[in-house]
């Protein structure tokens, strides 16, 4: 197996249309300047079978290196498991000789390709790469979405705090691309509020459009803008929700439990096949609270995997 070195324009080329945005090159490319270097990586024997993008930092190679997950991308589903084997013999092989010291690799959640995913984690594992965090990863498949939701899928205090929201004169609006920053607005003001980082700037979030689509929503009450959603089409009938929350002064309103509603709504009626809404554990370590919001409105619950190999 041999690994070629190309850039992004011909990493592009080969991988057209990636099994996530996040490993497309336009993102990645995009997003280069928060890693020391980006490497674009063609895997190929008698024809190109994989793809990965690494970035470096601190002496380790690491995919993603701006983005929620990585990992390798195919020419096929059916890429067979001894052709990824040889590609980690590769890809270690290369990694010392340019004397990295480790490789990390965060694979997506199993909703994005659960066959091909299930063998990269079994070769990765065979291959010496040791699991560091298994994150608890939660996603709504829009099925579920039903003239039923509110009485069969919703918990008990779910359907009583949606009902809630429902007096409190709440209105749902999606935004255009060119009225996205009210949306982000609310979003910075309740990261402010509740002492969470804010990972990305407005001017990085328009940054991120000329690679992405992404949506903007927002819930008001009367004339105030109480809630928000920033949301990324990640891939085939998936879109994942970036960020989302409310600003905590209107809490009685169960402002999270309208909002929740509104855009399973709207994105089965888009078409759309599942809403990823991300982790609820930092470090496989649970935000109890959070995990439970999420299973109380339907979610279905996956794992995404940290894999690291010590090369030293």
């Amino acid at each position: 197996m041999e690994i070629i070195e190309v850039n992004d324009q011909l990493y592009g080329q080969n991988f057209a249309q990636p099994s996530h945005v996040f490993n497309s090159a336009a993102f990645n490319a995009l997003n280069a300047y928060k890693c020391e270097q980006v490497y674009y990586l063609i895997f190929k024997d008698s024809k190109v079978r994989l793809g990965l993008i690494l970035g470096v930092r601190e002496g380790k190679l690491i995919s993603p290196f701006s983005a929620p997950f990585g990992g390798f991308e195919a020419t096929s589903v059916d890429v067979r498991l001894q052709t990824i084997d040889l590609a980690l013999e590769a890809l270690t092989a290369w990694a010392k000789s340019k004397n990295y010291i480790g490789i990390r690799i965060v694979q997506p959640p199993f909703i994005y390709g659960s066959d091909l995913l299930n063998k990269f984690h079994n070769c990765l594992y065979r291959s010496g790469f040791v699991s560091q965090n298994i994150e608890l990863n939660y996603q709504f498949e829009t099925a579920k979405f039903t003239e039923d939701y509110v009485m069969k899928v919703l918990w008990y205090n779910a359907r009583k705090n949606y009902k809630r929201s429902l007096q409190a004169g709440l209105e749902f609006i999606p935004l255009s691309a060119q009225d996205g920053q009210q949306a982000y607005d609310i979003i910075a003001l309740n990261r402010q509020q509740r002492g969470f980082p804010l990972r990305m700037t407005w001017v990085q979030v328009q940054e991120t459009m000329t690679a992405v689509q992404v949506d903007f929503f927002l819930v008001k009450k009367e004339r105030d803008d109480i809630a928000a959603a920033v949301v990324f089409h990640v891939a085939d009938g998936i879109v994942q929700v970036v960020y989302w929350g409310d600003l905590p002064a209107y809490a009685e309103c169960k402002t999270m439990n309208f909002l929740s509603y509104h855009l399973f709504e709207y994105y089965q009626k888009q078409g759309i096949r599942l809403i990823d809404i991300g982790p609820s554990t930092e470090n496989s370590i649970p935000n109890h609270g959070l995990c439970e919001f999420k299973e109380s409105i339907g979610c279905s619950i996956g794992i995404k995997t940290e894999f690291y190999k010590d090369l030293n």
